[in-house]
């Protein structure tokens, strides 16, 4: 393999990267590598000159490239967005290359492979269902109360509540003077912290009190009339 052919390579993968970004990058890193040794030794080994050629081989076409992101913004952004957003704000250890990338590049498409790992895996695609195609069970306004097998921990009339999210100083603790309080939605769209059946997340004002806690649907009911 010549100097020649080797930079005709890098150049067809480097084009397929700057129309989707991601696309070619782990194949642009091989073949640079592959390149410099070329340059300092004048030659590749029989299994180097085997594996740049199947890479060269097996890249996708600019028409293949050119349909998925026609495709990707048409179709799949606002899933791709959501999903993103889901792990970074949940410092979700997984993908971390395709969420920052997305996170810093406002108009960043992945490759569809990186879309298909991050937003069609079983967990991903539960999210998707519960926040995007399924509307909220309680409307902003509506009167609700806790299931009685929600999860908490009594203690002198106190009550943890592991599902909520309180900023205090003693801990995530409130007062709740009656099993059976009533709780009005104050909104019903917040981030999922759990890839489960009922994950989506609501801000609840109880009656007769001026602290709004979080928890997920699953915990909740329409309160008795």
């Amino acid at each position: 393999m010549t100097e020649e052919q080797i930079d005709k390579i890098l150049l067809k993968f480097q084009e397929r990267e700057n129309l989707i970004p991601g696309s070619c990058s782990y194949q642009i890193g091989v073949v640079t590598n592959m390149r410099d040794m070329l340059y300092k030794w004048g030659k590749l080994t029989p299994r180097q000159i085997e594996f740049v050629t199947r890479l060269d081989q097996e890249v996708e076409s600019v028409e293949s490239l050119t349909s998925w992101r026609e495709e990707f913004l048409s179709d799949h952004k606002e899933k791709f967005d959501y999903i993103v957003q889901y792990y970074h704000q949940n410092n979700v250890p997984y993908y971390t290359d395709t969420v920052m990338r997305a996170v810093e590049e406002k108009n960043y498409i992945p490759s569809q492979r990186n879309y298909n790992k991050i937003v069609n895996n079983r967990y991903s695609t539960r999210v998707v269902d519960e926040m995007l195609f399924q509307a909220p069970k309680y409307e902003d306004g509506a009167i609700v109360m806790m299931r009685a097998g929600y999860p908490r921990r009594q203690t002198d009339r106190r009550a943890y509540h592991s599902s909520y999210d309180i900023d205090s100083r003693v801990g995530k603790y409130w007062m709740e003077p009656e099993q059976g309080w009533n709780y009005v939605v104050v909104k019903n769209d917040m981030m999922p912290r759990n890839a489960c059946k009922g994950c989506r997340r609501y801000q609840l004002l109880p009656f007769g009190d001026t602290t709004i806690i979080t928890t997920e649907q699953r915990w909740i009911k329409k309160a008795r009339e």
